[in-house]
């Protein structure tokens, strides 16, 4: 598979795992989630790899795709983030009613 397909399907999970994601989790808490998810490391020797869906063969991720993935993940997840707060700023709860003006 050639580069530029890898990066599609790499980023399609990116955009995937950030719809589902616990929001009590740190940025990189994450990403290690992430990674152990999306592009594991099997045998424990430093060479991640991606399942391709399609063919369910295993793909070999170099250093660049993981870099370029790892900084990704944590923009998208930054603009997740900040679209959050903005949706929670702008809830607005009920006034609430004091009762000491009222006479018994």
């Amino acid at each position: 598979m050639d580069e530029k397909k890898l990066w599609l399907k790499i980023s399609g999970s990116i955009n995937y795992y950030l719809q589902y994601y616990s929001k009590r989790m740190t940025d990189e808490e994450l990403l290690k989630d992430y990674r152990e998810y999306a592009l594991p490391d099997m045998d424990g020797d430093g060479i991640h790899t991606y399942l391709d869906k399609q063919t369910l063969e295993r793909i070999v991720v170099d250093e660049n795709m993981m870099d370029k993935a790892n900084v990704a993940f944590i923009e998208r997840l930054k603009k997740k983030r900040a679209k959050e707060v903005i949706v929670e700023e702008k809830k607005v709860l009920a006034k609430v009613i004091d009762f000491s003006k009222y006479k018994r």
